[in-house]
């Protein structure tokens, strides 16, 4: 599957803007691009609706076949995995 991307470049930023957006991203792995491109799309998704949001994923579960209750239980088991890897960090 191919995902098409678009680019935009940002000139005149006043000096230090750069390695600022470096040093924010850094505690998540994200590089100054990375970052940014989190914050548009944030900014981006704030500006549509629950429904809109979720209509990808319901046309993914609906094209998977699977049931509401097999996916209950793909979620209670993500939830217990979680659950699980938290209590052995904290003993």
């Amino acid at each position: 599957m191919s995902t098409q991307t678009e680019t935009i470049q940002i000139d005149r930023l006043p000096p230090g803007t750069k390695s600022a957006l470096e040093e924010l991203g850094r505690p998540n792995g994200k590089s100054a691009e990375e970052y940014l491109r989190t914050i548009i799309e944030g900014e981006l998704l704030s500006r549509k609706s629950f429904a809109e949001i979720l209509e990808p994923f319901r046309r993914s579960f609906e094209a998977s076949g699977m049931t509401e209750a097999e996916l209950d239980a793909l979620f209670e088991d993500a939830r217990e995995e979680v659950y699980q890897e938290r209590l052995s960090r904290n003993k």
